[in-house]
């Protein structure tokens, strides 16, 4: 055998080697893939039966594995929970990725906020649309008779000059018979919505009739999923939510990428 057909053999030789390592190690990682994939469903059937038994009102919309082992997370009409394999124990927090330095728990909520915005009707919804190009979308849930909400409100000509439009909803955070919920049900039953929502923040009455208080008690429901925790409640275009009055300054500097979103918290 000369000296090149023993190195074309040995490479030949290392070649199927390699290949057949290879095919082993795909063979193995669909293995544990189908074992994973086996256990997650067991796993669910486990969970999914003993809350239905210590739990029945609760709706679960998606069951979903953590990067924990043993622990499952739950989404619920906007909400995020965590439970363990048995079922046995249930808890609601923010889960940590310490390493990455990530909130998993903000990521999926985040997710589930922009999905909900979807489902919004568009006649519930008033527009303020984008000077020029539209660069990103900002949505408020905004109370008419809210001291914040009228200083946010006045900042939206601002937003609207930096190319942002701003989807206002109305969510009166003290319910339904508030004067915030007579106001919000007159707005929107009105054909001058954006006139009538600038006559109620600057305090003035309105003089048409309340016809939509259907809407309205739709929208608090909505604002429930969203996890509003009071007016006026942010949305950011990443599905971030911001509590609280914020200037038009800090929220342009944040959608364009010049600021962290977390300098909003």
């Amino acid at each position: 055998m000369t000296f090149s057909r023993s190195l074309a053999l040995s490479a030949l030789m290392a070649s199927t080697l390699t290949l057949s390592m290879q095919a082993a190690w795909a063979d193995t990682q669909a293995k544990n893939q189908a074992s994973n994939q086996a256990k997650n469903q067991a796993d669910e059937q486990v969970i999914r039966k003993s809350l239905s038994q210590t739990m029945a009102s609760l709706p679960i919309d998606t069951l979903t594995p953590t990067p924990v082992k043993g622990i499952y997370q739950i989404t619920s009409q906007g909400q995020v929970a965590y439970v363990t394999a048995d079922g046995n124990y249930l808890f609601a927090g923010n889960l940590l990725d310490l390493k990455n330095q990530v909130n998993l728990t903000e990521q999926v909520k985040n997710k589930e906020r922009l999905a909900v915005l979807k489902t919004v009707p568009a006649n519930h919804k008033v527009v303020y649309a984008a000077e020029g190009a539209k660069k990103a979308t900002l949505t408020i849930l905004t109370d008419p008779t809210c001291p914040y909400c009228e200083k946010l409100h006045r900042e939206i000509p601002a937003l609207q000059k930096a190319g942002i439009e701003v989807q206002t909803i109305l969510t009166p955070r003290a319910g339904a018979g508030s004067p915030g919920f007579v106001e919000s049900s007159q707005i929107m039953c009105g054909k001058q919505q954006q006139a009538d929502i600038d006559t109620a923040m600057a305090r003035k009455p309105l003089k048409g009739a309340a016809c939509q208080d259907a809407m309205i008690n739709d929208n608090m429901q909505l604002a429930e999923k969203l996890g509003m925790s009071g007016t006026p409640y942010i949305i950011l275009p990443d599905g971030s939510a911001v509590p609280g009055y914020r200037p038009a300054a800090a929220l342009i500097a944040v959608v364009s990428g010049k600021a962290n979103p977390a300098q909003l918290q």
